[in-house]
């Protein structure tokens, strides 16, 4: 494991990914880790489909990820970890799979909200279909 992908919204669950890795660094110590934060794109109806409203609102959302990213950033400032942010808007376990092929990522690491086994067979869960989208293994943190 040297290139780590960590999907990072802020929660909980995310920071607990964070703690793991930091762990994990003093283990690993040329370990480069990548957050990504992603946004939904806005959408749009009708006759404001494009223009000042959809850019003001893309701004706003691109703005929010790194936010969210700074917040990463400052967990892991006082560990000795080579850490980049990356803001991304679309789907998030389509934009995932994007950044491990675009940034060489060998491993994803993300926490898990701990649904039940109910509740992910109903609604999914984003770690189950990361888990089956990407291409290089996936590490759970509970």
């Amino acid at each position: 494991m040297k290139k780590v992908l960590v999907p990072f919204d802020g929660s909980e669950s995310a920071k607990r990914a964070l703690l793991y890795l930091v762990d994990l660094a003093k283990q690993l110590p040329d370990l480069e880790v990548h957050l990504l934060n992603v946004q939904g794109h806005p959408i749009m109806y009708g006759d404001y489909v494009a223009g000042p409203m959809l850019e003001t609102l893309v701004g706003a959302a691109q703005e929010h990820g790194r936010r969210i990213n700074a917040k990463g950033l400052e967990f892991l400032k006082d560990y000795d970890l080579k850490v980049a942010a990356h803001e991304q808007l679309g789907e998030t376990v389509g934009e995932i799979a994007k950044a491990v092929v675009a940034l060489d990522c060998d491993t994803v690491v993300m926490g898990t909200r701990g649904m039940s086994n109910f509740s992910n067979l109903v609604m999914g869960s984003v770690a189950t279909r990361v888990v089956h989208e990407v291409s290089v293994p996936v590490l759970l943190v509970k």
